[in-house]
Formats: structure tokens, C-alpha cells, sequence
């Protein structure tokens, strides 16, 4: 499959100068970064990848210009591909995401560069556990797309201290041990040898506060374990291992941390009539020798419904035959719709003492050449 063309990607004119093209960059990486989008993580993902691929070679005047001569060979990342390691502007990436997020804070700059360069700022770990949920969807659901309420256990904030941890009276401050970093270093010694690693600080438990007076009910923790009841919506065309993101519905933080995400996983269940391949569905449907010598017209099931499907004169077993647009969404873009795909098997009969008779007249009509009707008396006269 071509690639696609870097202008293109960043909808960009190929006479733009370097501050156009760093402002659609811009924009198109606050649009699909996966901490930002409203897109599964993996399409956000590979979105974001390819925005940041086009700006790689865009911003860059010489990678730019091979590429303006040669095209995608002049800028083959070393005959390998792009790959995070070799992006260039990790600081357009901070000033962007600095300005989204904040700078610092978890869930913002420094787990972009962690995720994608390795290494980053480091804070408190206070943030709430990510949560998964799996729901099993009929392939009918995946078409129409379904909205139900779920209930889900999770971490809350403690309605005794409204989640802070300190009981009334008390107080969360800042740790004194860690500075409210969350981390401390400490230094191994080995022999001749020392090293420095960063571990979770003792005091605070990695949350960068540390309470005076703890609330009775939660002990300082600032969190209960609760039951959340959360309105899901999945769109139409999910298919098996569709991921959904449901940004801070995950569990509470300790001493009021960020929540963290809930992340909705799709199972399908088998079809007993329909078998699907991505966008596509296929049928297998039987139909008679007569059928398929001389065509008719049936009715099908399909997703929205039955359908009539024309079954022309000399279907052969194993034809296909296509219903456009009877197929399942693209989860990504709806308006595309992919087809039903009908695949003929013509069941041929065992003849009796009514049966036999036909089958040797037709089988004399036919005699002037070898036939398909040959074949079958052949095997089963």
C-alpha cells in the first residue's frame, strides 16, 4: 500500500514556509495525541505517528528537500521506517503538550516523553489505577453500535474527607522527605562501585503528601472502594479487541490524585449464520442444480434485514455474489460501509425413482459435450 503524501497528511500546500507547517503540526498533534483524542488509544497512536512523521521530514530543510526530489526513498529513515528515536523536535512536542496539560504533571509532558522518546520528567504517583471492563457484543449489536449503563467497582474518593485523607482538623501537606515529588534517590554502594537509583518515597508512598491527622474511615488514603455506575456508548462497527477509553472514569487518586482511565475491551461472539472479515460479511447459501442452471430470485438475510438477491443462470458452486453496502461500518469513518458477500453452494441431490428419469433426459439434451450434469450422474448414478 502507497504511503500517503506528508502535505497531505498535514494538509499543508507544498510551497508553505516552516511556520505554517509547524502550526498544522500543531494543531493535528493536540487533535490525535492519545492523552487528548476521543479515538481508541490505537488509532490515536498511529495517527499521531504519522502527523509526526510528515513534520520529521517537513520541518527538516535538507529532509525536505530529498524528499520534494525523490519522494518517500528520499527519506527511508535508513531503510528501516520512522521511528520514535529519530524525531528531532521533541521540544515542539513539550512547548505543545506543556501548554494541553501543564507542564510536570502526570499524564502530561513527561508521560509523552516516557511513552515515545524514553525517559521524561518525573512527579508524584498519586494518580488512580487504570481500569478495564470487557463487554461481549452479537455481531448485530457491533452494527447498530450499543448504549447501556454498566456498574463497575473502582476506587472512590472517601466521602468522610472528600478525599484529602486528613480528618477534620488535619491536614495534607506537602512531604517533607520527597519535596512532593513522590521519588527519592538513593545511593547503592557496591564494593569500589555506587550507583544512584530513584525509588518511591517511603513517607508519602509515591503520593507526594504526607497527612498529620489521617481520616478514621479511608486512613489517610483519601480513597474507598466503590461501585460506579457509568452510561457506555460503542459505536458502530466494533469488532473483536476494539479498545474504547473512557478518560478519568478509572479509579480515584490517593489524597485526591488524578483518576485514572477506563479502558472498555470488546469481545464478539460467534454468529451462527454470518461469518465477518474486518468491514466485510460472508454467507454460505445452498441452492439447487435448477437454481443454478436457470437463476432466480431469493431472499437473504443480511444485518439490516432480508434482502433479494438475483441468482444469475450458470452459477457455479463457489461464486460470489456481492450486496454492496450490506456489510459492517468502518468504526472510523461511518459513511463507509463494507459488503455481504454470498458464496454459492449448489447442493446437489441424490436421485430417486421420480428424479432419475429427469436427470436422464437432461443428461441426453446435454450429451452433445461434457457437462456439469455429466459429472454429477457419473457420481451419483
Amino acid at each position: 500500500m502507497a504511503k500517503k503524501d506528508y502535505y497531505e497528511i498535514l494538509g499543508v500546500a507544498k510551497d508553505s514556509d516552516e511556520r505554517t507547517i509547524k502550526k498544522a503540526y500543531r494543531k493535528l498533534a493536540r487533535t490525535h495525541h492519545p492523552d487528548a483524542s476521543e479515538e481508541s488509544p490505537e488509532i490515536a497512536e498511529k495517527k499521531f505517528k504519522e502527523v509526526s512523521e510528515a513534520y520529521e521530514v517537513l520541518a527538516n530543510e535538507d529532509k525536505r528537500s530529498r524528499y520534494d526530489r525523490f519522494g518517500h526513498k528520499g527519506v527511508d529513515f535508513d531503510g528501516g521506517g520512522f521511528s520514535w528515536d529519530q524525531f528531532s523536535h521533541g521540544a515542539d512536542i513539550s512547548d505543545i503538550f506543556g501548554q494541553l496539560f501543564g507542564g510536570g504533571q502526570r499524564g502530561g509532558v513527561g508521560d509523552i516523553f516516557s511513552q515515545f522518546f524514553g525517559g521524561g520528567q518525573s512527579g508524584p504517583d498519586n494518580r488512580g489505577d487504570d481500569l478495564r471492563y470487557d463487554v461481549t457484543l452479537t455481531l448485530e449489536e457491533a452494527y447498530k453500535g450499543i448504549k447501556k449503563e454498566i456498574e463497575i467497582p473502582r476506587d472512590g474518593s472517601c466521602e468522610k474527607c472528600s478525599g484529602s485523607g486528613a480528618a477534620e482538623g488535619g491536614n495534607a501537606r506537602t512531604c517533607n522527605t520527597c519535596r512532593g515529588q513522590g521519588m527519592v534517590q538513593k545511593m547503592v554502594r557496591r564494593g569500589f562501585m555506587s550507583t544512584v537509583s530513584t525509588i518511591e518515597c517511603n513517607d508519602c508512598k509515591g503520593s507526594g503528601k504526607t497527612v498529620d491527622k489521617p481520616c478514621s474511615v479511608c486512613r489517610g488514603s483519601g480513597i474507598m472502594p466503590v461501585k460506579k455506575k457509568i452510561k457506555l456508548q460503542i459505536p458502530p462497527g466494533a469488532d473483536h479487541g476494539y479498545r474504547l477509553r473512557m478518560r478519568g472514569q478509572g479509579g480515584a487518586g490517593p489524597n485526591n490524585g488524578p483518576k485514572g482511565d477506563l479502558y472498555i475491551v470488546v469481545n464478539m461472539k460467534k454468529h451462527n449464520v454470518f461469518q465477518r472479515q474486518d468491514n466485510e460479511i460472508i454467507l454460505d447459501l445452498e441452492i439447487t442444480p435448477a437454481q443454478a442452471v436457470i437463476g432466480d430470485g431469493l431472499r437473504v438475510p443480511t444485518l439490516s434485514g432480508n434482502v433479494k438477491l438475483k441468482i444469475p443462470s450458470g452459477t457455479q458452486s463457489g461464486d460470489v455474489l456481492r450486496l454492496k453496502g450490506k456489510g459492517m461500518p468502518d468504526i472510523t469513518r461511518p459513511s463507509l460501509v463494507g459488503s455481504q458477500h454470498v458464496r454459492i453452494n449448489v447442493k446437489v441431490p441424490k436421485p430417486n425413482g421420480k428424479t432419475r428419469k429427469l436427470w436422464e433426459e437432461l443428461r441426453e439434451l446435454d450429451s452433445e459435450k461434457p457437462s456439469f450434469l455429466d459429472r454429477i450422474m457419473d457420481k451419483f448414478g
